[in-house]
């Protein structure tokens, strides 16, 4: 059953942690566990980072073909927020870590919530700065994208929410596997836009080599 909580081997600094959850995912898969309902759904954690990928992938032929005086300033845009994008991503996996490990960590959640919301405003305005290189912050799609983080962001600066969550994860093993899950969902999204503009600074760094 690893493969269905792809968060427990994602990191082999993780293994320790990994043993003593492989457990978990069996009383998970026996026990019905309580119905939660979450303060921050799955959609809020995942939707931004899916429609910004959507629209790198869409933006990818006019980021490559960008004009040579734009090239440099671009890759610089697109590196802070390939940076910003880490710097999520390790939070919250720290976050699933004391989910899994620290019993106290509900005394922490709103701290921790107020750091994330901290950091995905950062990742929007580097969205913001990279969408204005290009030209395009007009469009719908970019605004409906922003809109998706700024809701995010709302809910985490709210603090309560993140903090019922991890309450509510540290109710019970089922429990803390639900939540874990759920917040894996939206972070290998995160992770999967932070890949996709790697690669599109990769290649402006490498044609501003070449000229």
């Amino acid at each position: 059953m690893a493969h269905t909580f792809p968060w427990l081997h994602r990191r082999s600094g993780r293994r320790a942690l990994s043993l003593a959850l492989a457990g978990w995912t069996w009383l998970w898969c026996t026990v019905a566990p309580a119905q939660i309902l979450p303060a921050i759904p799955e959609s809020v954690l995942r939707d931004p980072w899916v429609l910004h990928l959507a629209l790198m992938e869409s933006l990818a032929p006019q980021i490559e073909q960008s004009a040579p005086g734009s090239r440099g300033p671009l890759a610089d845009a697109l590196a802070t927020l390939q940076v910003s994008l880490g710097e999520y991503e390790t939070r919250f996996d720290r976050a699933i870590d004391r989910l899994a490990a620290d019993p106290g960590f509900g005394y922490a959640a709103t701290e921790v919530s107020g750091e994330l919301a901290r950091q995905v405003a950062d990742i929007e305005a580097c969205l913001d700065a990279v969408y204005a290189l290009l030209g395009v912050q007009g469009r719908h799609e970019v605004a409906a994208a922003q809109a998706a983080v700024q809701e995010l962001r709302r809910m985490l600066q709210a603090r309560t929410p993140f903090e019922r969550d991890v309450l509510a994860g540290l109710a019970g093993r089922p429990q803390t596997v639900e939540l874990a899950t759920r917040w894996w969902n939206g972070e290998e999204r995160a992770i999967a836009l932070k890949k996709r503009v790697g690669a599109l600074r990769e290649t402006l760094e490498g044609i501003v080599s070449a000229h």
